[in-house]
């Protein structure tokens, strides 16, 4: 069990394909979202996600409707899927079109004493795969700085209309849908307004080190038991810490029908 919990925890980063990097802005357009369901199942997006986070290699697109703002995004990098069940992807909006911290979601992290009983040596129907075992131990979603929900963990089934899904496809890449009402940003399509939105593997840049990891707080910890910290505000903080990674910004006015 020992060995299993130590390999799902080496976060290996490799190198990017494509010399592109993320600076500033970018200036994106979002589609009105036509029948999407936040299933995990990608088909409803199209032949392809349109955009690419090329640093930490993942594809991404953001759509909206009236009542609704979706992200969705596939992952095909191994390593950093077991970055993404240990730390989630984040998904920030700033209503002001700013490059600034604004309501997140985090989505997926495994819970790790869930995880740890899938993945014992005395379940009968543990699976082979630890992934699959990962995403059977997500038991919620974690949220920040919405103005009326409170930071947390909150239920996969709840009543904000914030939910989220994750699945390995076909092709064995995860795939995750999110779905934020609008109404819980304090906006809407009229306003025509720019908005800023963060998407990233939930991480942290290390002088020198050339790996990114969660930021190395003491306390509640890592999802697994190791000593990396929780990404949702927990625990004592290191004296020096080290840089959050980016992501990439886009920014972009909601789209209208």
């Amino acid at each position: 069990m020992a060995i299993v919990i130590c390999t799902i925890l080496m976060l290996v980063v490799a190198n990017p394909v494509f010399s592109q990097r993320n600076k500033g802005n970018i200036q994106q357009s979002l589609d009105w979202a036509m029948g999407v369901v936040v299933d995990g199942q990608l088909d409803d997006w199209g032949d392809s996600l349109r955009y690419e986070h090329v640093t930490q290699q993942f594809h991404y697109q953001i759509k909206n409707d009236a009542e609704n703002v979706y992200v969705a995004m596939r992952v095909q990098d191994k390593d950093r899927q077991m970055q993404i069940f240990a730390q989630g992807l984040a998904f920030m909006v700033n209503t002001r079109g700013k490059k600034r911290e604004g309501p997140t979601v985090y989505f997926p992290v495994a819970d790790r004493l869930a995880f740890r009983s899938i993945m014992s040596a005395d379940n009968d129907d543990r699976p082979d795969d630890m992934r699959k075992g990962a995403l059977a131990a997500i038991r919620a979603i974690h949220v920040m700085r919405f103005d009326d929900v409170l930071d947390g963990q909150i239920s996969l089934e709840n009543t904000y209309g914030i939910h989220a899904k994750a699945t390995l496809d076909t092709a064995d890449a995860l795939c995750v849908e999110m779905v934020v009402p609008l109404v819980r940003l304090g906006v809407s399509v009229g306003d025509g307004d720019e908005f800023a939105f963060n998407i990233k593997i939930n991480g942290v840049m290390i002088p020198g080190s050339g790996t990114s990891v969660r930021t190395m707080r003491r306390g509640y910890g890592y999802p697994y038991g190791y000593g990396y910290g929780y990404p949702y505000g927990y625990g004592q903080q290191m004296p020096s810490r080290p840089r959050e990674e980016p992501g990439v910004w886009v920014k972009a006015p909601l789209a209208k029908e």
